[in-house]
């Protein structure tokens, strides 16, 4: 009869199991699973606040608010079965450099998209808006700090914590980033498709398709899909590189600041149109300066973090 020692020594060497295979099932659930919930949580807000702003909200984005729901409830299972890394393994503990990683990753985000939008209003590409009444700036700042905040510590424990966590467990950094920064990149190319004129249970199967319809037109999906994920990767080498989420959630927050402000802050200029994929849309990333500023940005980064020593805490799994 074995030793119990002898027992968890075997279990120690024993080969991690490939997170692969269930993190293909988490995705199916997430996405065929948000994708069927939409129609009855459309439903409820219809008949529970009918003529509400929430009521009136487009169709794409009660698809979109349920996947990101779904996605948060099935991480609980995820951690209890050990596929994904405990809650304290994540890399939301505060240490002595987590502050300046925040600043740091602040002051980065803020500043590239700064560039970006200076650039492009000193081209001609945009100008500003004045005709917001001075509350309305106060009330824009408030809502993009919160957006910022929010999706940012939102998104950068699901994909850099959990997701890329649990394939670092068997997989290199590289691999665990190229897949990690994909099913980012992927899930914010979604398209915007029209509100459908009736919902059923199966009308956001039939949405989530026109979401991700853009992924089948090679046309479209440059420059943005490519800044996207080179964004992905920045935040996953980031996360590899202090051991922690608060340099990533810098970075995302800052970023999404800039984002929302550039939409409120300025409008297209007169034939700037022709000129949109260098410029991008009001969304950013999809131009080709965006490209360009977010490259800079990174191997700035990579060259003033990659001088630390840092010795990353072990991933922990539950079980």
């Amino acid at each position: 009869m074995s030793h119990p020692s002898q027992d968890l020594k075997a279990g120690a060497d024993r080969p991690p199991a490939d997170p692969l295979p269930m993190l293909a099932v988490y995705l199916m659930v997430v996405f065929l699973g948000g994708a069927l919930l939409a129609p009855w949580v459309w439903k409820v807000v219809q008949e529970a606040a009918p003529g509400s702003s929430l009521a009136g909200q487009p169709f794409r984005r009660y698809v979109d608010r349920s996947l990101l729901a779904l996605a948060l409830a099935a991480l609980w299972p995820m951690m209890r079965l050990g596929w994904f890394p405990g809650i304290q393994s994540a890399g939301l503990a505060w240490r002595p450099r987590s502050r300046g990683d925040l600043w740091i990753g602040l002051t980065g985000g803020m500043l590239s998209m700064a560039v970006v939008a200076g650039t492009a209003i000193g081209f001609g590409a945009r100008t500003w808006n004045p005709n917001h009444p001075l509350p309305l700036y106060f009330l824009h700042v408030a809502r993009a700090l919160g957006a910022a905040v929010a999706v940012s510590l939102i998104e950068e424990f699901l994909f850099r914590g959990m997701i890329l966590g649990s394939l670092r467990r068997c997989r290199s950094f590289a691999v665990s980033a190229a897949i990690s920064s994909s099913l980012f990149a992927i899930v914010h190319f979604f398209r915007r498709p029209e509100s459908p004129a009736s919902v059923d249970p199966w009308t956001g199967l039939e949405v989530l398709g026109r979401m991700l319809a853009g992924l089948s037109d090679p046309a479209s999906l440059l420059p943005g899909l490519l800044s996207l994920g080179l964004i992905g990767w920045l935040l996953s080498w980031c996360r590899e590189r202090t051991g922690s989420l608060w340099l990533p959630i810098g970075l995302h927050a800052g970023w999404i600041f800039w984002f929302k402000s550039y939409q409120f802050l300025t409008v297209p200029a007169a034939g700037s149109e022709a000129q949109a994929w260098w410029w991008g849309s009001t969304r950013l990333h999809d131009g080709w300066l965006t490209l360009v500023v977010l490259a800079l940005t990174s191997l700035l980064i990579v060259r003033s973090v990659g001088r630390r020593v840092v010795a990353a805490e072990p991933l922990r799994f539950p079980g």
